[in-house]
């Protein structure tokens, strides 16, 4: 279960420890502090916007549905749950959308009555915030220019991941895609664009992807085009097309 942070509003010390005791049951329940005053209340909700706050109602300088008021406006997500001796503010505090409304002496089965609500209540919210949360972590994945770090590639019919810093180049073929490593060769179902686009390897030709550092010797070819010896067991040579000749040249500080 999630953490739910909460604060206590309340003006008697007695009903705060009484009250901390009946909470002390639910280990997810995490009181982190407590307000003697309604604006010291304000205050503490503010600067630690937990997820529910218990509150007193009658208190000196201001009482609680006041204070409720003003919380609910910077943030109307937080749970305020009403612990007070007197029934007549139950519809008041109602009509401030209040979660619950407990009456003192406090009661073991009303109070899990509450919290079962409060937890499904929160549950639901978290529930609901997931696929935008997941929809932010891609769009941020989405965003960063090098991501991958392995390539996950068919191998005797199981899948392995081949770190990029062991890959010496990748090309297509036939409409598969290879990764060759210093003695192996394996098949992704990545596209060359898309190991291009979240990983380090340099695009030197339509069909072909290389490892910058694994580079052994780049050499004149025909018609103004070159090839690249790698540094893998077979000395692979690549070709480097006209198009990609200048940007080869400046990466290797030719």
């Amino acid at each position: 279960m999630k953490e739910i942070r909460a604060i206590i509003i309340e003006d008697e010390k007695p009903a705060i420890e009484e009250l901390k005791y009946v909470l002390s049951k639910y280990n997810f329940l995490n009181i982190v502090d407590v307000a003697m005053t309604g604006n010291a209340g304000y205050e503490l909700a503010k600067k630690i916007q937990p997820e529910v706050v218990f509150m007193d109602i009658n208190m000196p300088t201001e009482n609680g549905i006041s204070i409720s008021k003003k919380i609910k406006e910077f943030n109307k997500d937080i749970n305020i749950i009403f612990i007070t001796a007197y029934e007549q503010y139950a519809l008041e505090a109602f009509e401030i959308d209040a979660l619950d409304y407990i009456l003192k002496p406090f009661d073991d089965k009303r109070i899990s009555v509450t919290i079962k609500r409060l937890q499904e209540k929160i549950d639901k919210k978290y529930k609901e915030e997931i696929p935008a949360m997941i929809s932010d972590i891609l769009n941020k994945l989405e965003k960063e220019e090098k991501t991958l770090k392995k390539i996950p590639c068919e191998y005797r019919g199981k899948i392995i991941l081949i770190d990029t810093k062991n890959i010496h180049y990748c090309y297509t073929m036939e409409d598969k895609t290879y990764v060759k490593t210093d003695s192996e060769e394996y098949i992704t179902h990545n596209t060359l664009k898309e190991i291009e686009k979240k990983t380090d390897l340099f695009r030197i030709h339509r069909s072909y992807i290389v490892n910058i550092d694994n580079i052994k010797e780049l050499y004149s070819w025909f018609n103004g085009t070159y090839k690249l010896v790698m540094n893998d067991k077979e000395q692979s040579e690549i070709p480097v097309s006209r198009n990609n000749v200048k940007k080869v040249k400046e990466i290797l500080g030719i």
